[in-house]
């Protein structure tokens, strides 16, 4: 009896098995993303002698200083194949370096298999809102990069996912994707009409840690029957944040977040890469953003520089009149970051949130204060508002602080003379090296034989100075200090991360390790003063601020509403 009770048992745990088995293969198959790349053209990769220019048919890739030039030319089954063999190495590099972030944020086979399957099911079939030429373009770019491919994920799906970075952030309770844009008009002290160019500045900035350095490449793209275009990104990404086409229309996206739930709809990256293949003016441009299927939220700064108009509009995934606002049409200043202001998102809680706990707010004040400070605005000054590392009214933040505009942490960072079709591009770090010009006229809108070389903007005189050697040796005695109390050496830990606090006080990490360690040697009062700094110096580490207060709380200090008190207005 129990040797047949037993043999059942056996049976139906195979059953059971077998049918999990069935369940989790259709589960993803059903979740999949896949689509066969077209036939690669038929080119071969060539190199220069020199080693810093590749070609691949009509499109080449080419190093300058801090910054890489490309140029993409053809069918979008021919961009996708050219992008993907010329950055095969910068993406290696890149994907790498995202994908060691990913097990630190998922250390246990659960943590990272549980989170896989919640991506695989929210993006479901999300590929079947890309504009046709998109998918194809993707499909060449995943046939050029198999090795984009992981354990889980085909490649395409995972180049499909990068594409989707701002929705894929909105998932994680920290803010790792930040920007900052803003568009002036100069005007006549006499007239208020228009009489100069329309100025824009525009910073980027997504968070991966100190150790990763993205690639800022400057993409030149020549579609067959498109405006031609320019797209300052990242190695792998065929959508747009930051942008201009040969017509002088502009656009830059600021990620933000709202309580509307995730649309069946297109990334905001790949719409703007279409406004800027379409649009030859800003109301067309304003068209297709406005009618656009979404999958999420965002402020977009569009302008026009044939017609010298900026706006920002506020998009939220819902294709709703109140939920699509436009910002600006009346006044020669406009400026966005990350949060939304038209009135029928005050009672949106993440919004508020965002404005609230985060950089966002205060940068927003902080852009206010500059560019009326500035007026008129021109290519030089926007410059300075992009390096800008004070805060309200002047106040001295500290090197790296991640209030300030300029926190040293920047992507990207671009100003664009729209009216003359002129860009200018930092090389980095962040905004602090020289400001490389380009000559849109020349190379968008092919005007006339090659021009003389422009003149750049000089690196920033901080880049040079001991003030930002003493932050770097700093960061690196946080990393020594962290490795230490990791090896349960607390006393030894605290010289190194007070060497470092002699060097660069206003290091926020520094004083969150500061309160780790003053904890770990039984000193509550040391430990809850740098805790508290901590608070003050790090917005948009929304995850770890809740830490930080639950460690507060747990050494006898209530801030609940003392967090609230100390929150970027």
């Amino acid at each position: 009896m129990l040797l047949s009770l037993l043999q059942a048992l056996v049976v139906l745990g195979v059953v059971m098995a077998i049918v999990l088995v069935i369940l989790y293969s259709g589960y993803l198959k059903f979740t999949d993303l896949s689509v066969s790349p077209p036939p690669p053209a038929e080119a071969t990769l060539e190199v220069d002698r020199t080693g810093r220019r590749i070609t691949y048919g009509e499109s080449w890739l080419a190093r300058q200083g801090g910054l890489w030039e490309m140029h993409l030319v053809g069918s979008p089954a021919a961009i996708g194949d050219a992008h993907g063999q010329l950055v095969a190495r910068l993406f290696h590099r890149l994907d790498a370096d995202i994908r060691e972030l990913v097990e630190l944020r998922y250390p246990t086979w659960m943590d990272g298999w549980s989170a896989l399957l919640g991506v695989r099911w929210d993006f479901r079939q999300a590929d079947e809102v890309l504009p046709e030429a998109a998918a194809t373009e993707l499909a060449a770019l995943a046939g050029a990069l198999p090795e984009a491919a992981g354990e889980h994920l085909g490649a395409y799906h995972r180049l499909f996912l990068y594409q989707c970075f701002q929705e894929l952030g909105a998932r994680i309770e920290d803010v790792l994707i930040e920007g900052v844009a803003f568009a002036a008009i100069p005007r006549s002290k006499t007239s208020t009409s228009s009489n100069g160019n329309l100025i824009l500045g525009r910073s980027f900035a997504v968070d991966l840690g100190r150790e990763v350095e993205v690639d800022r490449v400057v993409t030149f793209y020549y579609p067959d029957g498109k405006y031609p275009f320019v797209s300052i990104g990242w190695p792998g990404l065929i959508g747009v944040v930051t942008g201009i086409n040969a017509r002088g229309v502009f656009v830059a996206l600021n990620p933000t977040r709202t309580d509307d739930p995730p649309e069946d709809g297109a990334p905001l990256a790949i719409v703007l890469r279409q406004v800027l293949e379409e649009a030859d003016t800003l109301e067309q441009a304003l068209e297709l953003l406005k009618q656009a299927p979404l999958r999420s939220s965002g402020a977009v700064l569009v302008g026009d520089g044939i017609q010298r108009k900026a706006v920002v509009v506020e998009l939220s995934p819902r294709n709703k009149e109140e939920r699509r606002q436009i910002r600006g049409e009346s006044t020669s200043l406009v400026w966005a970051t990350d949060h939304l202001n038209h009135e029928p998102f005050d009672r949106d809680a993440q919004n508020d949130r965002i404005r609230r706990y985060t950089a966002s707010g205060y940068r927003y004040d902080r852009l206010e204060e500059r560019l009326g400070q500035l007026s008129p605005l021109d290519p030089e000054k926007a410059v300075d508002v992009l390096r800008d590392r004070q805060g309200k009214g002047g106040e001295e933040l500290g090197l790296g602080n991640h209030n300030a505009l300029e926190d040293l942490g920047l992507t990207h960072a671009v100003v664009i003379d729209a009216s003359a079709m002129i860009m200018w591009v930092a090389e980095g770090p962040s905004a602090l090296g020289r400001f490389r010009a380009f000559d849109l006229r020349y190379l968008l809108m092919r005007q006339g034989s090659r021009p003389a070389p422009l003149d750049d903007f000089p690196a920033d005189r901080l880049l040079h100075s001991e003030e930002f050697s003493d932050f770097q040796q700093a960061l690196d005695a946080v990393d020594h200090a962290k490795s230490l109390l990791a090896a349960d050496l607390p006393e030894k830990a605290l010289a190194s991360a007070k060497l470092a606090l002699a060097l660069a006080p206003d290091v926020g990490e520094l004083h969150r390790l500061l309160g780790d360690i003053e904890r770990e040697l039984d000193n509550p009062d040391a430990a809850r003063e740098h805790y508290r700094r901590y608070l003050e110096l790090v917005p948009g580490r929304l995850r770890d601020q809740e830490r930080v207060r639950g460690l507060l709380e747990e050494l006898g200090e209530n801030v609940s509403e003392e967090a609230a008190d100390d929150a970027p207005e």
